[in-house]
């Protein structure tokens, strides 16, 4: 096994929101998979039966490049991606919400119009994240982080301060994390576990240079990683043999990704961390109290 290879995969759970895959994921696909991506947005019923060739004819695109679309939201092919569709047309998800308020925070907003759309940008960015996160790939990747000898957490700037949270929060149920600081650290920690480890990184792009060196270094070592990043199809979600993704949510000139995509992040994290705790209920359960009433006496009453 090369390091740039990994262990295959399962097909991206059934429960996944297709509409909200391609909604997210659309701004970093090529111009021809875009095409196909306005297509199924423009039209969710009709994506979700029409046929691989009329889909092609919509977005002015072969029938070929609709396989790959699919394939680049994380499905095995087209049949797949349409199975999730359909699903999502009959629950009403597709639908979402459109008004001024996701235009993006201006220069001359008032305080009050300034809350309002971040506050519904996280509402978004929550929704999205909901239905775009995997949840075969969080409860494989919980049950990985709850066997683990030894698990390892790195992220670049923003994904930084994400992987530190999930940090703090494993300690606090007795499994055993590193969290690196800078690269060379994230390199050394990366050579030295193994098989029975566990490597997580957070970036949303999925691909920042450092991160992907750490990722190809613990693969390697036979390590698993789990990826929290907002692209399928990046060169970190490739490599992973998790991954959970997110969402960054609408962008202007005073909001950039990074904020979105923190919150999505860190949503995953908490959700990741409780399925953990879950799985590890008998021994988590008295050492959260324990910690609970380390701190208890530097709160006052």
């Amino acid at each position: 096994m090369t390091i740039t290879e990994r262990p295959e995969r399962s097909e991206r759970s059934e429960r996944a929101d297709a509409f909200a895959l391609v909604r997210t994921q659309s701004a970093s696909m090529p111009s021809s998979m875009r095409a196909i991506a306005d297509a199924v947005l423009e039209d969710p019923a009709a994506a979700a039966t029409t046929n691989a060739t009329d889909l092609a004819g919509r977005a002015g695109v072969s029938p070929a490049t609709v396989s790959r679309f699919a394939q680049h939201l994380g499905f095995a092919n087209f049949a797949a991606l349409q199975r999730s569709m359909t699903r999502a047309v009959e629950r009403g998800i597709h639908e979402r919400e459109s008004t001024e308020i996701h235009a993006g925070v201006a220069v001359d907003d008032d305080v009050a119009t300034v809350i309002a759309k971040v506050t519904e940008d996280v509402r978004a960015v929550m929704a999205d994240t909901r239905a775009a996160l995997d949840p075969h790939a969080l409860d494989e990747s919980a049950r990985k982080l709850a066997n683990a000898r030894r698990v390892v957490l790195y992220g670049v700037g923003a994904s930084g301060i994400v992987a530190r949270d999930l940090h703090l929060k494993l300690e606090r149920i007795g499994i055993g994390s590193s969290i690196a600081d800078d690269p060379h650290n994230a390199l050394t920690l990366a050579s030295v576990i193994g098989e029975h480890d566990v490597l997580v990184l957070v970036s949303h792009s999925g691909s920042t240079v450092e991160t992907l060196e750490v990722a190809h270094a613990a693969r390697a070592q036979h390590a698993t990683i789990v990826a929290i990043t907002g692209h399928s199809s990046a060169p970190l979600a490739t490599t992973a043999d998790h991954v959970l993704l997110g969402v960054a949510g609408a962008e202007s000139a005073l909001r950039p990704a990074a904020m979105g995509s923190r919150m999505s992040q860190l949503a995953i994290v908490d959700t990741l961390f409780i399925v953990v705790a879950q799985r590890t209920d008998e021994r988590s359960q008295p050492l959260l109290a324990r910690s609970r009433d380390a701190v208890r006496t530097h709160h006052r009453n």
